[in-house]
């Protein structure tokens, strides 16, 4: 229920989906950054008046293995922490902090702060990870 969008509803007061679709709501309040973007760009095409519109899931999945060569694998381990997989959440109150001033509860906070340093200790170059990053690929026709 991940990718369902229904135009005008907080989309977690119609799917349950949990902290971090808590936050990407919080966030797109607060200061406009959309998490959800991607759910949405075919009803911001259509709005804009494009027809025909098609929205279609990448089918690119990311695989980090040991036994993949050493190159590849150290390439693509070093993307996906640039996507922001794995890293420390950094100071326990800080972090605690920020993510309640972003709209989480405390217990929600802790919850959130505890997941992000299990993955931090687990994430290493000798991981292994499959990742569908899920990306949504809109289109549609411009009528003159």
């Amino acid at each position: 229920m991940a990718n369902y969008r229904f135009e005008g509803l907080e989309q977690s007061n119609v799917i349950p989906l949990g902290i971090l679709q808590k936050l990407f709501e919080k966030d797109c309040e607060q200061d406009g950054k959309d998490g959800n973007i991607g759910i949405r760009v075919p009803a911001l095409l259509s709005q804009l008046g494009l027809k025909n519109i098609e929205c279609r899931v990448s089918d690119k999945v990311n695989f980090l293995a040991p036994t993949v060569d050493q190159a590849i694998n150290e390439e693509l381990f070093n993307a996906l922490r640039a996507e922001g997989i794995g890293h420390s959440p950094g100071d326990r109150e800080k972090t605690l902090d920020q993510l309640t001033q972003r709209g989480l509860m405390a217990d929600e906070a802790k919850i959130q702060y505890e997941a992000e340093l299990l993955l931090s200790k687990a994430f290493s170059i000798s991981s292994w990870l499959t990742y569908s990053p899920n990306m949504k690929i809109s289109f549609g026709t411009v009528v003159k």
